[in-house]
């Protein structure tokens, strides 16, 4: 991403710039998922040092062929890290990836009960890629710094939404998603003990 910057504002005759962001990764999905993935805060421009000071240098914004590039080298280097530590088997055969897909779709099936919902619908500086997904398309103006709070504050917020949750008529814990599943189903109902253990896991 920060290639990406860089590489831009040369192209608008910027040199020495510095780019920065903030990211906040998180675990789950909304259904309590295991889905890894970053929150990133990133400035729509480039940081130029100077005598003065620092200037902003503002970057127009990516364009949809750019974030699909920055989406293909993403999943290259992740999958390629995978590799290296023995996470996934090497890319030696076609059908090694396909097989770590299916396997891979099959544990969150089991682990979160829940139907795997379809694509969502083509957006603007949004890719998909083999379960990979870059989304680019949310902006903020720079005087907006009630909206910059909302996003931080989403970014940054925990796994569990404690309003979520409510005791069952069974004595299980109930845990309202944040939109129906395609079946209808509103609630995921855990023991104390179930829901300890997938907590667990993903803090290890």
């Amino acid at each position: 991403m920060f290639a990406l910057q860089r590489r831009r504002a040369r192209r608008q005759g910027v040199r020495g710039e510095q780019t920065g962001a903030v990211s906040f990764l998180q675990f789950f999905g909304s259904a309590l998922q295991v889905t890894p993935h970053y929150h990133a805060l990133v400035p729509e421009g480039v940081f130029v040092p100077g005598e003065g000071g620092v200037r902003f240098e503002a970057l127009p914004p990516p364009t949809q062929g750019e974030v699909e590039r920055l989406l293909r080298v993403v999943r290259h280097r992740v999958l390629h890290l995978l590799e290296k530590r023995g996470a996934l088997p090497a890319q030696g055969p076609e059908d090694a990836l396909q097989a770590y897909q299916a396997h891979s779709l099959q544990q969150r099936l089991r682990w979160t009960e829940v139907d795997v919902r379809p694509p969502p619908n083509k957006q603007p500086r949004c890719a998909l890629l083999e379960g990979f997904s870059l989304h680019a398309n949310t902006h903020l103006h720079a005087n907006d710094r009630q909206g910059l709070e909302r996003l931080c504050r989403y970014g940054a917020r925990g796994a569990l939404a404690l309003e979520r949750l409510s005791r069952a008529e069974d004595g299980r814990i109930a845990y309202r998603m944040k939109r129906p599943q395609p079946d209808g189903t509103t609630h995921l109902l855990f023991t104390g003990l179930e829901l300890l253990r997938r907590w667990r896991v993903v803090s290890l």
